[in-house]
């Protein structure tokens, strides 16, 4: 999808599913927290003879600035799936400044957080780029297990979906647009892939107009506040509750099975 496509990827074409598959997956690289799981498989296999402890949850918060690779664990950033990513850092730090300025929630939400793990070893050398392996490792999978964070790993449900600025997300052209925005500076990116970047369909919104109240007992006074209410792919937001639920027929986001409760929890409306 980048400027990738010179003569590092000539050897790639050969083992990657097709050409256009490989041009949505470096796409998504830039527009998603759970790089890995996109295509390929995100679990812990024995095929690698070690695997890092779970990293931190990542999230583009406002607070510290911390752009993505650094939020990854130090041990993964050594792993050649992040150093790959690596090239394409900038884009990845504007799309995250973007997230965190659009974002009104700034606690993780919208099943938006991914954390990592990755592999290392074993007779397929899991941490090399399967370039540099001795007989041409098959480009998939990434060795790279990915999980949805939970209510455990962040000490609040990522469940309800992100309060995202109406206002901020009417300026990419429609209400509650999310995706594509123009303040996403993606000029890493070569002209003829970013137009695959600008389609991709990784989040589902909804507006709202949501009750907010100042001040306490009789001295307190209420406005309406109109705010787009988001889930990331593959989960959108329910109409009534605003709760972020599967999308039926979509792929099943590793780690769903470890929501079950936060999904099946009561919550008022928001």
């Amino acid at each position: 999808m980048r400027h990738l496509f010179g003569f590092f990827l000539l050897p790639v074409l050969g083992i990657f599913p097709s050409f256009d598959s490989l041009k949505i997956f470096f796409a998504l690289v830039i527009v998603s927290s759970q790089l890995a799981a996109v295509y390929s498989e995100a679990s812990r296999t024995s095929a690698c003879s070690n695997w890092s402890s779970w990293g931190k949850c990542v999230w583009p918060d406002q607070k510290t600035g911390k752009p993505y690779l650094e939020q990854v664990s130090s041990i993964c950033q050594h792993h050649w799936f992040y150093s790959f990513i690596k090239r394409y850092e900038n884009s990845l730090n504007s799309f995250y400044s973007y997230m965190g300025s659009v974002l009104k929630s700034k606690k993780p939400c919208g099943l938006c957080s991914y954390k990592q793990s990755c592999g290392f070893g074993g007779a397929v050398k899991c941490n090399q780029s399967p370039l540099a392996v001795e007989g041409t490792r098959p480009f998939l999978p990434f060795y790279v297990a990915e999980r949805v964070c939970s209510e455990k790993d962040l000490g609040k449900s990522q469940v309800d979906s992100c309060v995202v600025d109406y206002d901020a997300l009417m300026a990419n052209g429609k209400e509650c647009q999310l995706w594509p925005s123009n303040k996403v500076d993606l000029s890493d990116i070569e002209p003829a892939f970013r137009e695959h970047v600008y389609n991709l369909n990784w989040y589902s919104c909804l507006p709202q107009n949501r009750k907010l109240r100042k001040g306490r007992g009789k001295n307190s006074k209420f406005r309406t506040e109109k705010v787009c209410r988001c889930c990331c792919f593959p989960f959108r937001p329910n109409p009534k509750t605003f709760k972020c639920e599967h999308v039926p027929g979509s792929a099943v986001a590793p780690g769903m099975d470890l929501l079950a409760d936060e999904f099946n929890r009561k919550r008022k409306r928001v």
